[in-house]
C-alpha cells in the first residue's frame, strides 16, 4: 500500500482489470492486518503447543504442534487448523546433529488452483486463481533469534510477500538424538498477543445503587470487568482517583539507596479508597532475612518488637571472703558475668544499671576492723591488722561500688559482666599468702539491661 490509502470507487459500466480487483482485496486485507497489529499486538493467540502423542489413529505416538492460530508482526493471520507431525521438518530444515533446537513458525504463501480447461491464456505464466495461505515450521539452533531487531509500525508498509519480509513466532524447543528422533520438547519462550490501549470501558455506566460490600457480578450490575486467568502487572496500579505521596512525610523515612530508592519506577499501588482483603496479607518485614515472610499482624508484632527497647532486669551473686590482692586504690573488685539473648534483630547500643540488692557482713569473731597504721586500733580482737593502703580521701569508713559492662558474644548473645568494689580492705593476718580481707562476705547485684534496637 502507498502512503496515501485508497481504496476503489466504482462507477455504471467501469471497465476494470485484474488490477482493479488485487487493489479491492489489497485494501481490505492491509486495513484487517493494521487492526490486527495495531490493537492486538502480535503473538500467539491460541494452541501451537509442542505435544506427544498420537496424530493419526494407529501410529506411534509422535511430536507435533496442536492446532491453533497466530498473528505476526505483519499483521498476518497464521491458522493450523490439524496437527502437525515435527519428524518431516527436521528433514526440511536439513537437521543431522544430536541436540536442543528452537521451533519457530511462520506465515507462508502459495499460488495454486489453475483456471479451468478452455480458460487458460496461452501468452500469459502463472496463471492460478488463488492464494493459499498456510504457515511454515523453522528449525533453528538454540538462542538464535532470527527476526529483525524493531518490530514493524501499524502505519508502514505491511508486505504480503513473506519471502522478502519473514517473521517468526517461537512456539519452544525439542530435544534431537543421534537417530534424527525427537526425544522431548517444551514450550518455552512463547510470545503471546496482547491488547494496545489506554482505556477499558464497561457497556454501562456506573449506577448511584452500586454497593462495593455487596457480592457483584460482572453482569450485575453491568458495570464490571472481568479477568478470566492470571494478570501480570508490569507497571504501577492506581485504584481510584489519583493522589500525591510527599515521601519527606513518610514516616519512618523510606529507603533511598538503591536497589530500593524510593519510589520504584515499578511495582507500587495507590488506592484512593478502602481495601477488602480475604485472606492473609503476606510481606518482607525483616530486611536481615529476605527469605522470610510474615502476615500483617505478625509484622506488626516484629515492628513493635524491633523499634521498642528491650528491657532485661536480674540479679547476680558475688562471694568477697576470702579475696586476693588489692588494686591501687586498696578496693577489692568482684566480678560476676550473665548471658543474656536479645529478641531485637538489630542492636544499636545498650546501657547497664547497676545497684546493690542486699549484702551480707562477715560473722563478728571474723570481722576485721582495723585502723591504718599509727592509728587508734578498732572494735576487734585482731589489732595487728593493716591497711593495704589508706582510707580513700573523703570517706568515711566502708565505701562499696557496682558497675557493669554489656559485650557483644555472637550473633543475638551478649554478656553483661557486673562488679562489686569494697574499700579498704584489710591484709589477713598470719594468712601464709598475701591475703586481704573485707568486712562483707556476700553481695547481691541488680542489674537493668537495656538494649536499643537499629531504626536505620
Amino acid at each position: 500500500m502507498s502512503t496515501n490509502i485508497e481504496r476503489l470507487l466504482y462507477y455504471e459500466r467501469q471497465y476494470l482489470q485484474s488490477s482493479d480487483f488485487t487493489d479491492e482485496q489489497t485494501y481490505h486485507l492491509e486495513m484487517r492486518r493494521r487492526l490486527n497489529l495495531a490493537l492486538h499486538l502480535w503473538g500467539i493467540v491460541k494452541g501451537l503447543q509442542l505435544l506427544y502423542g498420537e496424530v493419526i489413529q494407529g501410529t506411534p505416538d509422535q511430536y507435533y504442534v496442536s492446532e491453533g492460530m497466530a498473528i505476526d508482526a505483519y499483521g498476518r493471520e497464521i491458522i493450523v487448523s490439524a496437527k502437525h507431525l515435527l519428524s518431516d521438518d527436521l528433514d526440511t530444515n536439513r537437521i543431522t546433529a544430536s541436540g536442543t533446537y528452537s521451533v519457530w513458525i511462520g506465515y507462508t504463501r502459495e499460488q495454486v488452483t489453475p483456471p479451468q480447461a478452455g480458460f487458460q491464456r496461452c501468452d500469459l505464466a502463472n496463471q492460478f486463481t488463488r492464494w493459499l495461505e498456510s504457515f511454515q515450521i523453522i528449525i533453528t539452533s538454540l538462542g538464535t533469534n532470527p527476526n529483525p531487531t524493531e518490530d514493524p509500525d501499524a502505519f508502514g508498509d505491511l508486505p504480503d510477500d513473506p519471502t522478502k519480509y519473514p517473521w517468526l513466532i517461537h512456539l519452544g524447543t525439542i530435544n534431537v538424538n543421534s537417530s534424527q528422533t525427537i526425544t522431548a520438547a517444551t514450550n518455552a519462550d512463547r510470545i503471546y498477543i496482547g491488547l494496545r490501549t489506554e482505556r477499558i470501558v464497561a457497556p454501562h455506566h456506573a449506577i448511584a445503587e452500586y454497593n462495593v460490600l455487596n457480592a457483584n457480578t460482572p453482569l450485575d450490575p453491568l458495570t464490571s470487568i472481568t479477568v478470566k486467568d492470571n494478570f501480570f502487572l508490569e507497571q504501577n496500579l492506581i485504584a481510584g482517583t489519583d493522589f500525591t505521596v510527599d515521601p519527606t512525610q513518610i514516616q519512618p523515612p523510606p529507603i533511598t539507596s538503591p536497589p530500593n530508592t524510593f519510589p520504584n519506577p515499578t511495582g507500587n499501588v495507590k488506592i484512593a479508597s478502602d481495601v477488602f482483603l480475604q485472606g492473609n496479607l503476606y510481606t518482607h518485614c525483616d530486611p536481615t532475612q529476605p527469605d522470610l515472610w510474615l502476615n500483617l499482624d505478625q509484622c506488626i508484632q516484629e515492628r513493635i518488637l524491633n523499634s521498642v527497647p528491650e528491657i532485661h532486669i536480674g540479679s547476680a551473686p558475688l562471694q568477697f571472703s576470702p579475696v586476693g590482692q588489692v588494686d591501687s586504690s586498696g578496693s577489692v573488685s568482684v566480678p560476676a558475668s550473665v548471658s543474656i539473648t536479645t529478641q531485637l534483630a538489630q542492636v544499636d547500643h545498650t546501657t547497664i544499671t547497676t545497684s546493690i540488692a542486699s549484702l551480707h557482713w562477715l560473722p563478728n569473731p571474723q570481722l576485721v576492723i582495723g585502723s591504718p597504721p599509727n592509728s587508734t586500733p578498732g572494735i576487734c580482737s585482731m589489732t595487728t591488722t593493716s591497711l593495704a593502703t589508706s582510707t580513700p580521701s573523703g570517706t568515711d569508713g566502708l565505701q562499696i561500688d557496682t558497675s557493669g559492662q554489656v559485650s557483644l558474644v555472637s550473633g543475638n548473645t551478649y554478656t553483661a559482666t557486673v562488679t562489686c568494689s569494697v574499700a579498704p580492705a584489710y591484709l589477713i593476718p598470719s594468712s601464709g599468702t598475701t591475703l586481704y580481707q573485707v568486712p562483707i562476705d556476700f553481695v547481691m547485684i541488680s542489674y537493668v539491661v537495656i538494649f536499643y534496637p537499629q531504626t536505620t
